[in-house]
């Protein structure tokens, strides 16, 4: 296992400057990914600053990113892209895509330099349905839940720092509290939603696991992690990276029991984000994308080329995310306006 940087790797992904105390929490729900037979109103209130690492390094506001989407085919473990569409297509931004169950539509974060929400796009963003509505307040990083039926995603009060993982209907209106550990970044759920992993917006960014409904304690599984935190497909674990002192980041796994964690494979390049998906016979496969080109690997054989992005006309990217088809790739790249 390399060496590796803890808070000094991360100085300069500074989270946020200023905070001041959270609007109260909604109770949480009474089960995992239980929804309440009555809607909870959207929380209100004053300003907010997103906690992206990557977004926090523009001192202007939020960057001018979008949404990409393409088609992918494959040939046993070998994919294939097809033509990237820009998918968001406007000024402003628009980030952390995450595909739908059904692979047909994606959630979102999309904002400008006060405040984000989450909305819901077709493949092609014909259909764009707004999830929430807090002009004061901020939601990002929305997942579907695991347990199906609900969508995760974390709510940053007014004036708040970081923010904690909420639940919500898939079509939004019904929000209310999931945890109540934070200041948080990002967050995975266990498979049935009772045990809970998250990028904790302490001094040493920890990565934090611990039982949502039982007196278990937290465990503090890793120092110094990036921001690519994800379940594996199965949600039977977490992959996680921390950065080499030499430069780079390396993928590691631990279970939602916070075991040590177990080095996986070196990210290509001085990338920080990657992709997870799982292949027809069960195996967890990867993309991640270096110099404009994007890769793609197993979790036991190593990265190769799947297509140069540069002939899509597009530079950037970022954060990257796979349908549970297998059918479409979603790519986060700069705004070509320059916006």
């Amino acid at each position: 296992m390399r060496p590796i940087h803890t808070l000094a790797a991360l100085a300069g992904l500074s989270l946020i400057a200023a905070c001041s105390d959270p609007a109260p929490e909604p109770e949480a729900a009474d089960g995992p990914g239980a929804l309440e037979e009555t809607a909870t109103p959207q929380p209100a209130g004053g300003d907010t600053a997103q906690t992206d690492a990557e977004d926090e390094a523009e001192t202007a506001g939020l960057p001018g990113v979008d949404i990409y989407i393409a088609p992918l085919s494959w040939v046993g473990n070998i994919p294939a892209i097809g033509t990237l569409t820009n998918a968001t297509a406007r000024p402003g931004y628009d980030n952390q895509p995450a595909f739908t169950e059904d692979g047909t539509s994606f959630y979102f974060t999309s904002g400008d330099s006060e405040h984000t929400d989450i909305w819901r796009c077709s493949l092609d963003c014909t259909v764009r349905t707004q999830i929430t509505d807090t002009p004061d307040a901020g939601e990002y990083s929305p997942r579907p839940t695991p347990a199906g039926g609900a969508l995760s995603y974390i709510y940053q009060a007014p004036g708040g720092y970081g923010g904690e993982v909420w639940l919500d209907a898939p079509g939004g209106g019904n929000a209310r509290s999931a945890s109540d550990v934070g200041p948080n970044g990002y967050y995975a759920f266990n498979a049935d939603m009772t045990r809970l992993a998250v990028f904790s917006l302490e001094d040493n960014f920890p990565l934090k696991v611990f039982g949502r409904f039982e007196d278990t304690g937290i465990v503090t599984a890793a120092e110094g992690i990036g921001r690519a935190l994800y379940a594996a497909p199965d949600h039977d674990s977490v992959y996680f990276t921390l950065p080499h002192e030499d430069g780079g980041f390396a993928v590691f796994e631990t279970g939602f029991d916070g075991a040590t964690p177990e080095h996986r494979f070196d990210l290509p390049g001085e990338t920080e984000d990657y992709a997870v998906f799982t292949l027809p016979d069960g195996t967890d496969g990867f993309f991640a994308v270096d110099e404009n080109v994007l890769m793609t690997r197993t979790l036991n054989a190593p990265w190769h080329s799947v297509a140069d992005l540069a002939v899509h006309d597009i530079d950037g990217v970022t954060r990257l995310a796979v349908s549970p088809d297998r059918r479409h790739i979603a790519l986060v790249a700069n705004d070509p306006a320059g916006e």
